[in-house]
């Protein structure tokens, strides 16, 4: 073999396939309550002033720009719902769910999904069967 060819070879070998692979797409976060965007939370806190609402346990099965689909539990206080004396003497009750993520929302150069639909799999809090709540975290640095 001469050296052009071997210097041929060479430059073929370093070329590998993943040089021309497509650069992976941008990814929408949430914004979460330190106005910090996150991808892919496996919580989603909803009441960010007292706590009294949020998701956990999340499964995302679908993560792009357009939205995300997902499963998780709502957890709250059973006086948002029950209207109790008080929250602090509430009750913290899970409710399974089927999550979508949708209203996606450009700016500052991220995209942030900003609804948050819940589908109850038995019955949800104070006999709902879905939910919905608006994510319009303020984003900080």
């Amino acid at each position: 073999m001469s050296a052009r060819h071997a210097l041929l070879l060479s430059a073929v070998a370093l070329v590998s396939p993943a040089a021309f692979a497509e650069p992976s797409a941008p990814q929408p976060v949430l914004m979460d309550c330190a106005g910090k965007g996150v991808s892919r939370p496996t919580a989603i806190q909803i009441s960010c002033a007292d706590g009294g609402i949020m998701v956990s346990g999340i499964r995302w099965s679908r993560w792009d720009m357009n939205g995300a689909k997902g499963t998780g539990n709502l957890v709250v206080n059973s006086c948002i719902y029950k209207g109790g004396p008080s929250c602090v003497e509430g009750q913290t009750m899970s409710y399974p769910a089927t999550l979508s993520l949708g209203r996606p929302a450009s700016g500052e150069g991220i995209t942030a999904l900003t609804e948050l639909k819940l589908r109850f799999t038995d019955q949800g809090p104070a006999g709902l069967s879905s939910g919905s709540y608006r994510i319009d975290n303020p984003r900080r640095p």
